[in-house]
């Protein structure tokens, strides 16, 4: 229970921060122990995809550790269809664009505007992050840009 109120919390304080707050950590754990850890949420997108008839939001998420890590974000909001639930690579040191979800264009012919980038940020949530540290002498294989093979 304690890793859960940890976890709302840090999801409360990216909520309240607004988009000006850089390096917010979360929760994540790290290697085969599951010991605790975190990952940095630098800021949330909001984007118009003309060509694919959708806005989107994404989460910019940075790496400070030594390995790759897997993130999976998801969202329940009326009208917003949440990312596949497909665990994105975070390369080790570096940063990744986690989808969060999107909404559908033809959603807002003359019943509903896209959600605001602070409804997503506070309905949204971090369901799995796993720094994928070695066990054992294993070597972490970096997949920077891929996504993480289905787990569990």
């Amino acid at each position: 229970m304690p890793r859960r109120s940890a976890t709302l919390f840090v999801l409360l304080a990216l909520a309240i921060s607004g988009p000006a707050a850089a390096a917010t950590p979360f929760a994540c754990r790290i290697g085969p122990r599951a010991d605790d850890s975190f990952l940095l949420a630098e800021r949330f997108e909001m984007a118009v995809r003309p060509e694919a008839r959708r806005t989107e939001y994404r989460l910019l998420v940075q790496n400070p550790h030594p390995y790759p890590a897997a993130v999976l974000t998801g969202i329940e909001l009326y009208g917003l269809v949440q990312s596949p639930a497909e665990p994105v690579l975070v390369p080790p040191g570096g940063q990744a664009s986690v989808l969060i979800g999107w909404f559908p264009h033809d959603m807002s012919a003359g019943r509903r505007a896209p959600p605001m980038i602070e409804e997503v940020r506070a309905g949204m949530t971090i369901p799995f992050c796993e720094v994928l540290a070695p066990d054992h002498g294993q070597v972490a294989m970096p997949m920077a840009g891929r996504r993480a093979p289905r787990l569990g």
